[in-house]
């Protein structure tokens, strides 16, 4: 038995598809498709069920599989433990990207980390943040960019702030009149465009407006920020992006902009607990100081 076909195990049973597994390992489908065969005749058992619809785990894979992130986890960690003993770190850093490259200052992280560390292999990904807490606890990245709120399992993470977030409440630019001058009130009787479930948008909007003694009226939910973005153009109502968006939506005449009262959302690079003085992580981490200072900056 072989790391690489737990590894390919594992991923499949997150995808729950060969082709997608195939794409997230950088291999063949046909590549994996044999290595779980070739698995599943040396443990005598089936992992998997082969339907039209994908991969489903079968009971035995069900059990196994969390084994196999287990060894995978223990098996990263002998490599970072013994890195540990060299002048530099080495292992894999599977990073999670809840936003634009840009924005999360990716350029001068990955140039310093070439220079400082050239035996860390970085994997990048786009993550939105529920999944990306659900990809640190579950094995899937070993660290990642998200916005925090108090829904998050902050006794299972610890994280390097990074900075706050400005936010802004954006409605129809045909609506101006009725927005700018609203209170609280007015604007939790409007229709919002909701957020999709666990979004960190979603919590700031209700945790907000719950403290002043409202309720939002949310009448359609979008998946993603140009989603919302183009439903408040067309009228279907108020909600919530990052103020640089919604400036440069009003910018586009799509939007109007309400900014009676600032909000923000806490911007940090989150990990597991247990991994805080992995060598990797700590490379990785010491790399983010240097990029972002003290995290006291809104951005």
């Amino acid at each position: 038995m072989e790391l690489y076909q737990l590894r390919t195990f594992v991923t499949v049973a997150e995808t729950g598809n060969l082709t997608r597994a195939a794409q997230r390992i950088n291999a063949s489908g046909p590549a994996v498709s044999a290595q779980i065969k070739a698995l599943e005749e040396e443990l005598g058992l089936e992992l998997f069920a082969r339907t039209a619809r994908g991969m489903s785990l079968t009971d035995a894979g069900r059990e196994l599989v969390e084994r196999a992130r287990r060894t995978l986890e223990a098996a990263g960690e002998l490599l970072s433990a013994a890195g540990s003993f060299r002048a530099e770190a080495v292992g894999v850093a599977r990073i999670g990207l809840n936003n634009e490259p840009g924005r999360l200052r990716m350029t001068e992280f990955l140039a310093r980390m070439r220079s400082d560390h050239p035996r860390i292999e970085l994997h990048l990904m786009q993550y939105s943040t529920a999944d990306a807490l659900d990809g640190i606890l579950t094995g899937e990245l070993d660290a990642a960019f998200a916005y925090e709120t108090a829904n998050d399992p902050v006794a299972e993470l610890k994280g390097v702030p990074l900075c706050r977030v400005d936010m802004a409440i954006v409605g129809p630019a045909s609506w101006r009149g009725r927005i700018e001058e609203a209170d609280w009130g007015e604007l939790s009787g409007m229709p919002w465009v909701w957020f999709p479930e666990r979004c960190p948008f979603q919590f700031l909007l209700e945790e907000t407006f719950a403290h002043k003694g409202f309720s939002l009226n949310k009448v359609i939910v979008g998946d993603n920020d140009s989603t919302l973005r183009a439903l408040v153009a067309a009228g279907c109502g108020l909600t919530l992006l990052r103020r640089d968006d919604a400036l440069d939506a009003c910018a586009a005449g799509d939007v109007c902009v309400w900014e009676r009262e600032p909000m923000s959302l806490a911007l940090s690079f989150l990990y597991r607990r247990t991994r805080e003085n992995d060598p990797v992580i700590r490379a990785v981490c010491g790399v983010l100081e240097q990029v972002w200072g003290d995290g006291a900056d809104v951005c």
